[in-house]
């Protein structure tokens, strides 16, 4: 699917947050490749993943950690370390997509 965002966007910032079939997605360029995941923390679901160094997102409630490559969680949360990082709707890994630049220098987004 074709998303309604140009490449150019990411010349001025690393990271987008986005609505993708009715859910927030991170997308993250880091490199020259794009990388996109679900954005809601699987740690408690309480929290927008928006804080991006590298590939790496960073819950800003918590502060749990996840590898926006492969969905991964790579470091537990700081705050409630102790609840599990996983919820009824929310499973480890998150779903990542496949992003590639169309010939026209939009983001096409896939499953």
């Amino acid at each position: 699917m074709k998303v309604k965002i140009h490449s150019m966007v990411f010349e001025r910032r690393d990271s987008l947050l986005i609505w993708y079939n009715s859910k927030p997605l991170l997308i993250v360029k880091n490199e020259g490749k794009f990388y996109a995941m679900d954005a809601i923390c699987a740690h408690m679901g309480c929290a927008l993943l928006s804080e991006v160094d590298g590939t790496t997102a960073v819950c800003p409630a918590h502060g749990a950690k996840y590898d926006v490559k492969t969905g991964e969680l790579i470091e537990k949360p700081t705050v409630k370390p102790e609840v599990p990082c996983e919820s009824e709707n929310l499973k480890i890994p998150l779903k990542t997509y496949n992003v590639s630049v169309s010939a026209d220098g939009f983001l096409e987004i896939n499953p």
